[in-house]
């Protein structure tokens, strides 16, 4: 019962996620410690347990698996938007310099 949309917004999460957890990485050795990376390795671990979940919940009725889709696609967009958000803050505070 996997959606391809709950596929595809799971691997774009993970994709923009791990992308700006290197930037961050990128602008802490550049300037000092950020401690955005704390948040974004928690939001790369929900993105993770979200899409290895799957294959632990085959087993449930098609209700529960499509209110985890349903649930999770809602989740992992937010975190795309959030990712999104720190990854510009990240380039522009750490990396060029210009606050």
């Amino acid at each position: 019962m996997k959606t391809k949309l709950f596929t595809r917004v799971t691997a774009l999460s993970i994709a923009v996620t791990f992308v700006a957890l290197l930037l961050g990485l990128i602008g802490a050795a550049m300037s000092s410690f950020y401690p955005g990376l704390a948040v974004l390795i928690v939001m790369a671990l929900i993105t993770i347990s979200s899409r290895l979940y799957t294959t632990r919940i085959s087993t449930r009725s098609n209700d529960f698996q499509r209110n985890y889709y349903t649930i999770f696609t809602i989740i992992n967009v937010l975190l795309i938007l959030i990712a999104l958000w720190m990854t510009f803050v990240i380039v522009h505070d750490r990396v060029l310099g210009d606050c």
